[in-house]
């Protein structure tokens, strides 16, 4: 029995005590950075061919079907949470007792939003005037619930920073769900495909979760231990509420006033934008996470560490943005085919937004990790009510065109204010923050001025050549002048050498780590 009791006390600390990561967190956080990025690189691989093939088994319409089902059924999904996991996260002192309760928590909330997403399936039917949403909107509504059954062990992992293993369960999880939607695709099953690659996903998801994290949750529930919880998550899910529907009203009024074949072009242009900035961002926001959670009593050190983060995120999103916007008809072209190629335009008209995006959204990271939730759900108020009134008048002046231009109108329009008011007594400073992104922001722009040097000096030849060799040829030039640029300036050029010489560190101790297996 003593044992028993030992081994349950031991295994609480493995996954419960933070110290040891707070006496080496730099390594703690290349590795984990490294071990994402190398998992979400292999994510994007099996993405983007899941997106070509896809693409191509698949009509715009399908995807139009899946987006209408999800702008809606994903608002109520948001509280399946209730910012629990962030709390787990972030909070520096935690015991079994307090992860169990939260745990139940989510178990009863996620059955509970099933069951709502389900009984509102005829309405959302009602809604678009589309019978075949009704089977997806209770398929759905099964996710939900399995998807809640592992929060708090992915919160757990990511508190111990075991990114590692999380990387290996994504990259598991992706590679299932993809093979599963293209053989079902390849069946003739059109829009179902997508269905059934969610639905994979969430189960195999769901199931290494469990079986990794050998965190069991005790059967009870104590009231006091999620009240503080709670206090903490309702910033954050206030937060997610409104952003949400400044997130995805744009697919409700492009769903809803121009129709699903409009919102599987405009849907699947902004997915083929982020998907190269979701594989940097969220790999990065996952290790910066729970570091700034462990640094926010050590304001020097939460500085340093953000600087380096914000930094890293601008020196790579911000050029693939611009490239990405230069060279979209060919880029959708490649991936997704002929059938798709309306879609060019409104692909570069948003990518005028996602230019700042990855890099305004870490400032939510900061006001998450410095616990200063009220004002986190208060700029994500305004962000949203500005948003939706944006895509609002844009759906009715310009249509689709319309409100991928609003998009990009409010998120210039609100970049300075969001930024004062959210680092306002935070360690980071406004001038901090525009420090570390202003020469990736004018060197990307530099950098989009020679490729579109070169797109002009091609067209002038009237030269003929493969979509494949002429993006190729494209990157080359402003890959080029990007690091050359980052190389003639003392502190970028000490900047960029540490990334260099952190990646070469990291890939020789991997390749000596493989050596020796």
């Amino acid at each position: 029995m003593e044992n028993d009791v030992v081994l349950d006390v031991a295994k609480e600390d493995t996954w419960f005590d933070t110290l040891h990561l707070k006496q080496g967190l730099k390594s703690h956080s290349i590795k984990g950075g490294i071990s994402t990025i190398a998992g979400q690189a292999g994510s994007f691989i099996l993405n983007t061919s899941s997106t070509i093939i896809l693409g191509r088994l698949l009509l715009p319409e399908d995807y139009g079907l899946i987006a209408m089902v999800a702008s809606i059924t994903g608002f109520v999904t948001i509280f399946k949470d209730l910012g629990l996991s962030s709390a787990v996260i972030q909070k520096e002192k935690l015991t079994q007792s307090e992860v169990s309760s939260v745990f139940w928590v989510n178990v009863l909330i996620s059955l509970s939003i099933a069951l709502v997403v389900a009984l509102l399936s005829p309405l959302i039917v009602s809604f678009y005037k589309e019978a075949r949403i009704l089977q997806i909107t209770l398929v759905s509504a099964l996710d939900i619930f399995i998807v809640g059954l592992s929060l708090q062990h992915n919160a757990l992992m990511k508190r111990q920073m075991r990114f590692n293993s999380l990387a290996l369960i994504q990259l598991g999880a992706v590679g299932t769900s993809l093979l599963a939607g293209i053989v079902s695709a390849w069946l003739g099953l059109g829009y179902w495909a997508l269905v059934i690659q969610g639905l994979v996903f969430s189960v195999v998801q769901t199931v290494a979760l469990w079986a990794i994290c050998d965190w069991r949750p005790n059967f009870g529930f104590k009231k006091e231990n999620v009240s503080s919880f709670l206090k903490f998550g309702a910033g954050v899910t206030g937060f997610d509420v409104v952003n949400h529907f400044s997130r995805n009203m744009d697919n409700v009024f492009v769903g809803k006033f121009v129709g699903s074949v409009a919102l599987g072009l405009y849907s699947k242009a902004y997915q083929l934008l982020m998907l190269p900035i979701v594989q940097l961002r969220n790999p990065l926001n996952s290790v910066a996470l729970p570091a700034l959670s462990s640094l926010q009593n050590d304001a020097d050190k939460y500085r340093n560490f953000y600087a380096r983060y914000l930094f890293i995120l601008a020196f790579f999103s911000m050029p693939v943005v611009v490239y990405l916007g230069l060279f979209a008809d060919e880029v959708i072209l490649l991936v997704l085919g002929k059938q798709w190629v309306g879609a060019g335009v409104i692909f570069q008209l948003l990518a005028i937004a996602g230019f700042i995006q990855p890099v305004t959204s870490t400032t939510g990271l900061i006001l998450i990790t410095t616990g200063s939730v009220k004002r986190y759900f208060i700029i994500g108020l305004v962000n949203a009510i500005c948003m939706v009134s944006g895509f609002g008048i844009g759906v009715m002046m310009g249509g689709v065109k319309g409100v991928a231009i609003s998009q990009a109108i409010v998120a210039y329009g609100l970049f300075f204010p969001s930024l004062y008011y959210s680092l306002h007594k935070t360690p980071v400073s406004v001038g901090l923050f525009l420090r570390e992104v202003s020469m990736p922001l004018v060197f990307s722009l530099l950098s989009g001025v020679a490729m579109l040097g070169y797109v002009r000096y091609v067209d002038h030849l009237h030269l003929q050549m493969h979509p494949v060799l002429y993006c190729a040829c494209g990157f080359v030039v402003g890959a080029v002048t990007y690091v050359g640029l980052m190389s003639l300036f003392k502190p970028t050029r000490e900047k960029f050498t540490h990334i260099l010489d952190m990646g070469s560190s990291l890939f020789a101790k991997s390749l000596s780590k493989h050596t020796k297996k």
